[in-house]
């Protein structure tokens, strides 16, 4: 699997500040250009398949479920690897 365009913004999104709703997401700039409704949905059921996030269902009493999204274990360590792989790149563009 390739990783494409919002893939690792989505991850580090999900991993701050507490859960995350779709719309969150959404909010994601990336080159002056914010990720669309479809571009989210797509990487949110990829990251998902893969285990990299969950899905969360919180029922309430006042309106329908509210879907919230959340990094696994999974998730930490491929955000942890794509940092480690981009110190590398910024090393190695710095010792030209």
């Amino acid at each position: 699997m390739a990783i494409s365009r919002g893939f690792i913004e989505i991850l580090q999104m999900a991993n701050s500040d507490g859960p995350k709703r779709f719309n969150d997401f959404t909010k994601i700039v990336i080159k002056r250009t914010a990720l669309s409704s479809a571009t989210v949905s797509k990487r949110l059921d990829e990251l998902i398949a893969i285990k990299a996030m969950d899905q969360v269902i919180t029922k309430s009493k006042f309106r329908r479920g509210v879907i919230t999204y959340k990094v696994t274990d999974k998730g930490r360590r491929i955000i942890k690897l794509a940092i480690e792989l981009q110190n590398m790149v910024d090393f190695k563009d710095n010792t030209d």
